[in-house]
């Protein structure tokens, strides 16, 4: 990034090749929809050009552009659940467990036929965005939840509670495959 941001053009290939594979995932745990993922990958590197001059070399990169990726993830939320401009974290929380309530698939439905991962990717799913945020970013990207919470744009704590609760229904969905009774 400090490359690209001295001028150095052919830094940004480097740059996009090694973020871009983690903040598409991040966008698709989200959102489910490789066009809409796509669009906001997109979005999110035009701002990162946009912002390069202003990038500081004493800031981890990663951190800094996931930054930039909550922000484009927030305004897409914000948009698909219809409020203020600026919301927060905790209003697109509560928007995301409303809806969450609403959608949560019957655990019993076709159980026995799901092998490991896809009970996984069923019980990360039924997660509100807000906690299956947190999860990715602490899971997937190896962040801490100080970083998450600067990333997410919230509090230390605020994470590690969406964090305790996201956990606590997946060790629930999920207890008989850690008993040893898999499907």
């Amino acid at each position: 990034m400090a490359a690209y941001a001295a001028g150095d053009e052919s830094a940004f290939a480097r740059l996009f090749a090694s973020l871009a594979p983690k903040m598409y995932g991040f966008f698709l745990r989200s959102f489910r929809d490789r066009t809409v993922c796509d669009e906001l990958l997109q979005t999110t590197f035009l701002r990162i050009h946009r912002a390069r001059a202003s990038y500081r070399r004493d800031l981890a990169v990663r951190p800094w552009a996931f930054t930039i990726a909550a922000h484009v993830r927030r305004d897409e939320l914000r948009r698909r659940y219809r409020l203020r401009e600026d919301p927060g974290e905790e209003a697109l929380a509560a928007a995301a467990e409303a809806r969450a309530l609403d959608a949560t698939p019957d655990a019993e439905q076709g159980a026995a036929q799901r092998d490991v991962a896809d009970r996984l990717r069923v019980a990360l799913d039924a997660l509100p965005e807000s906690q299956r945020a947190v999860i990715h970013l602490h899971r997937y990207e190896g962040m801490t939840f100080a970083q998450i919470a600067q990333v997410l744009g919230t509090s230390e704590v605020a994470v590690r509670g969406r964090a305790f609760r996201a956990y606590a229904q997946l060790r629930k969905q999920l207890a008989d495959l850690a008993e040893g009774k898999g499907p």
